[in-house]
């Protein structure tokens, strides 16, 4: 017999705008790609969408802990899941970053949804500047923007030794690295670390019972606000999803791991394979199209106060690449750094970084 906080979650996570599926047709390049996605917020009407690209191991799932924040603000959120995770068919490695690119016009056409904000975390930065260099139409032509949380930043720009040695790791090894995962959130930390994974779980490991039993009631706070559900059906719903999300396809990862390390053949970032060259490029098309008329990009980069996938050296590194003086006339550029967060957890509803950015989708 279940018990009411299982039933609870079940019912959270059982709506099937969470579990949707497109087909990208065939093409000369391809056969024709399944895509499940899912939608949080209102599924219909004239309301503003974000379309978030998420980290590593980010599904379509994690669109269930946006669901109440979405409604109550009114904005759409679409969660497209790349080849490889969930329904969607894996492509070859050389063709992740292109099929993505094809699916998200083909899908908001299907969708009937005409321009979207970019909102990416982690890994997903990669997607969402070849995204914003491939279709900036897509954006919307009264605030086009582009958000970035955490974003991501190779390890030769960082220095992080754990990443600097897993770029050397023998290719095969990489094949496992879903099912290292998989096994790290079911059997030893239960904590859905979407873009460090295996290293967020282990470290969250050694925070102080004492100091988190001090914060519990301001946590249980926060969860209900920016959740609608008690902590305890948070921590159920969470375990419940790491379980579903892991049996179901998760082999993607094992390639996203090998894109944002660059670490075998096939692994280019394509348009934005040197960051400060990408800047240039988007710093003269958007002064271009100012000039002719059209609004300014705006910029946010939202950062967590530590971040060991990247550390200081590469939020620095990021800041300066997108910096005003670098950007121009063109775009404007805000950074902000949320207190009490890390690379994974600078996303959560509970932390206060989504409230801001779901005004400014919507003009306000």
């Amino acid at each position: 017999m279940i018990s009411p906080k299982e039933d609870e979650v079940i019912r959270l996570i059982s709506p099937l705008k969470f579990h949707r599926l497109f087909t990208l047709p065939a093409n000369e390049n391809h056969g024709a790609l399944k895509v499940s996605y899912s939608i949080a917020g209102p599924e219909n009407g004239d309301v503003p969408t974000i379309l978030f690209i998420g980290g590593m191991f980010c599904t379509r799932w994690y669109s269930i802990g946006y669901e109440y924040l979405a409604q109550k603000e009114g904005v759409r959120i679409l969660l497209i899941d790349r080849p490889g995770f969930g329904a969607s068919t894996p492509v070859p490695l050389d063709q992740r970053i292109s099929t993505f690119l094809e699916t998200v016009p083909a899908l908001l056409s299907h969708l009937s949804i005409p321009y979207v904000s970019i909102v990416s975390h982690s890994a997903g930065t990669i997607f969402a500047l070849n995204l914003l260099s491939g279709h900036p139409e897509l954006l919307s032509p009264m605030r086009p923007s582009i958000t970035f949380f955490a974003p991501w930043v190779h390890q030769s720009h960082t220095s992080n030794i754990p990443l600097i040695a897993a770029s050397h790791l023998p290719n095969p090894l990489l094949n496992y690295w879903d099912d290292t995962i998989a096994f790290i959130l079911n059997r030893v930390s239960p904590t859905l670390g979407v873009s460090s994974g295996a290293i967020s779980s282990f470290s969250g490991m050694f925070k102080s019972a004492e100091v988190e039993k001090g914060k519990q009631e301001e946590a249980e706070k926060k969860c209900r606000e920016a959740r609608g559900m008690t902590g305890d059906v948070r921590k159920e719903l969470e375990k419940m999803m790491v379980k579903y999300m892991f049996e179901e396809n998760m082999k993607g990862g094992n390639d996203e791991a090998r894109l944002c390390l660059k670490s075998t053949k096939g692994c280019g970032w394509l348009a934005c394979e040197d960051y400060p060259e990408f800047v240039k490029s988007t710093r003269e098309r958007w002064e271009n199209m100012v000039d002719d008329g059209k609004e300014k990009l705006r910029v946010s980069i939202v950062l967590p106060e530590e971040d060991m996938m990247v550390g200081e050296k590469g939020k620095e590194y990021f800041k300066e690449c997108w910096s005003q003086e670098n950007c121009g006339r063109g775009v404007e550029v805000e950074c902000v750094e949320i207190k009490g967060t890390d690379h994974d957890s600078v996303t959560s509803p509970e932390n206060g970084a989504l409230g801001p950015l779901f005004s400014a989708v919507r003009g306000q």
